[in-house]
């Protein structure tokens, strides 16, 4: 009977980590009340879920769900983060968390379906989020454009000014 049970939960956790494009996996260890309670407040905040699974059935889960590179990260206290819409951001609060809580520690992750180490989550953590990337190349496309403009419209101010100057010239001589 547990392992029909086993085997129906693996199969639930598959479905829901199938269509996963990013998540983590945490060591926590050592993690007192108080903190977790901060951790976990601070993860909800963001849209990013904390699950701890049993090690057997997540890594079960995972090879069933097509992401079995990531199975020999389950060992010890472990927990599944995952959720929001930017796997940088999720790599920046939690290695942000392991800072403050050495309790906490990543073991590596999965990002858009491709395992990533320890290192390559913290490199991952030190680049700038998806909204700060789209407005950069959003920058950087206006940057010549706006150049562009100022360009052409450089000549006519010019060419105003001075029609300006002749009809106020004009105007002079007039009343004058």
């Amino acid at each position: 009977m547990a392992s029909t049970i086993n085997i129906l939960i693996s199969r639930e956790l598959a479905a829901r980590y199938k269509d996963m494009q990013h998540c983590m996996i945490m060591n926590y260890q050592g993690i007192n009340a108080p903190e977790a309670n901060d951790f976990r407040r601070d993860l909800e905040s963001k849209a990013i879920r904390f699950e701890i699974v049993k090690n057997s059935l997540a890594k079960r889960a995972f090879e069933e769900a097509g992401n079995g590179e990531i199975a020999g990260l389950f060992s010890g206290p472990t927990a599944i983060v995952a959720g929001g819409e930017d796997p940088v951001v999720l790599a920046k609060t939690l290695v942000g968390w392991s800072k403050k809580v050495p309790a906490l520690s990543v073991k590596g992750g999965l990002v858009e379906g491709r395992a990533i180490s320890t290192p390559e989550v913290e490199q991952l953590s030190k680049l700038p989020s998806k909204t700060v990337l789209y407005a950069q190349i959003v920058t950087l496309i206006q940057s010549p454009m706006s150049r562009f403009a100022m360009a052409v419209a450089a000549p006519l101010q010019k060419l105003r000014g001075t029609l300006d100057a002749i009809r106020e010239k004009k105007e002079k001589e007039n009343t004058g």
